[in-house]
């Protein structure tokens, strides 16, 4: 690996990781490529040799982070062997003592609040969702090849499932007092098995 590829591999996962721990800490739009700059510890200019505006940096660093938790999630369902019990492993999701849960739900919703009004972020969250819609799907298309489940359209179902999913995070997130863990996960439980056609 030459010099050129040695620090690119060095300096841009530090310019992601800062810019990741800012727009958690002051929100998408109140971070600056200058405080970027000097949290990742570069000139400006060394950070806009890699990232020449905000906007695609900020995309970047959004994308690389819930790729980092799509991972995880996927390791952990891969680790189970009933379908019902993979579609429900993303109650992790859940648990306050999961590292990086804290950061990515704020950058999850700063995401979403901005993405109702603009198109680039509106794809960022697009992108979000298919990629959480794919992992569904897996565990549907098993949980019917096994006759377990009684689904008519997978698409739809892994749709409705990320929604499910993604409505509890909301409440779960953002009203803790009255939408606790236990809840987040019976909740999920009870719609997902609704959903499967109430076998479980």
């Amino acid at each position: 690996m030459g010099k050129n590829k040695i620090i690119h591999s060095i300096r841009v996962p530090r310019i992601l990781d800062a810019t990741v721990t800012l727009i958690a800490e002051k929100g998408i739009q109140n971070i600056t490529l200058d405080q970027v700059a000097e949290r990742a510890e570069l000139s400006k200019g060394g950070l806009v040799h890699y990232f020449s505006g905000k906007d695609k940096l900020i995309e970047s660093a959004v994308t690389e982070f819930f790729k980092k938790i799509f991972k995880r999630g996927k390791e952990i369902r891969d680790k189970i062997d009933n379908p019902f019990e993979q579609i429900l492993s993303y109650t992790w999701l859940y648990n306050k003592n999961e590292p990086d849960l804290l950061v990515g739900y704020r950058l999850f919703f700063d995401m979403m609040s901005i993405a109702s009004q603009d198109r680039r972020y509106r794809q960022v969250f697009q992108d979000f969702v298919e990629n959480w819609i794919t992992l569904l799907k897996a565990s549907i298309s098993k949980g019917i090849a096994a006759g377990d489940f009684q689904v008519e359209n997978i698409d739809e179902t892994a749709r409705s499932v990320s929604a499910v999913y993604q409505g509890v995070a909301s409440r779960w997130f953002l009203d803790p007092e009255n939408h606790p863990d236990e809840w987040a996960v019976k909740t999920v439980r009870n719609l997902v098995s609704f959903l499967m056609g109430n076998k479980y």
